[in-house]
């Protein structure tokens, strides 16, 4: 009897914990600007270089933590790269940058045959409310933000090199390329049928263990 409840509460356990990973490895993506083929992109290319910024925005409905994002930022000329960070998103245009999080990262060459940066951060971390993605080129930087599609409209926006924030609001082009993946906050089905599960051989050792003491 001893023998069979441990094994209930190993199997018990494990479910549980397929469960847990589950959830925690699920994914949701909140923002993708691509077209279905991120290797061929149609849109028009957005300057980017030292005091030209871009910034598109983005949404998150529940506290949550950036698993990964792809852009399709491009080097064309000069040296250095591009800071790409999180900012809260406050009204139509950014304003000055307050960075929530950001990392700097190297685009790849304009002679890439696919023109796509990926950032895979660690710790970033966001609540539920309103967002931009931001990039920021370095002094001597050359480059370009391609639009992932030519299917408008879009509304983003880009600094001048002044460092005036403007709207941009297309009919015929996208917003630059980005595809931002969180971490899922609502588990899978089939998680919660893990856990279910746990929870039944759970209670049912219990039971077992409480009917073996009255019994002893």
């Amino acid at each position: 009897m001893q023998f069979h409840i441990h094994a209930l509460s190993k199997a018990a356990a494990v479910l549980l914990l397929c469960g847990l990973a589950a959830q925690a490895g699920a994914q949701t993506v909140v923002l993708d600007t691509f077209n279905e083929d991120t290797g061929w992109l149609t849109g028009w290319p957005n300057p980017l270089r030292f005091g030209e910024d871009i910034a598109i925005p983005f949404d998150i409905a529940s506290a949550t933590s950036i698993q990964s994002i792809l852009t399709s930022l491009v080097r064309v000329d000069g040296s250095g790269g591009v800071t790409l960070g999180v900012v809260a998103r406050q009204g139509a245009l950014p304003g000055s940058l307050a960075w929530l999080h950001s990392t700097h990262v190297d685009p790849t060459s304009v002679d890439a045959f696919v023109h796509n940066t990926l950032v895979s951060p660690s710790g970033w971390s966001l609540d539920a409310g309103s967002y931009w993605l931001v990039a920021v080129a370095d002094a001597g930087f050359e480059g370009q933000w391609q639009s992932g599609t030519d299917a408008g409209p879009a509304a983003y926006a880009v600094s001048t090199s002044s460092g005036v924030w403007t709207s941009v609001d297309s009919s015929f082009t996208g917003m630059p390329g980005a595809r931002i993946t969180v971490t899922s906050a609502v588990p899978e089905p089939s998680t919660y049928g893990l856990m279910f599960a746990g929870g039944l051989l759970l209670a049912a050792v219990a039971r077992r263990k409480s009917n073996t003491r009255q019994q002893g």
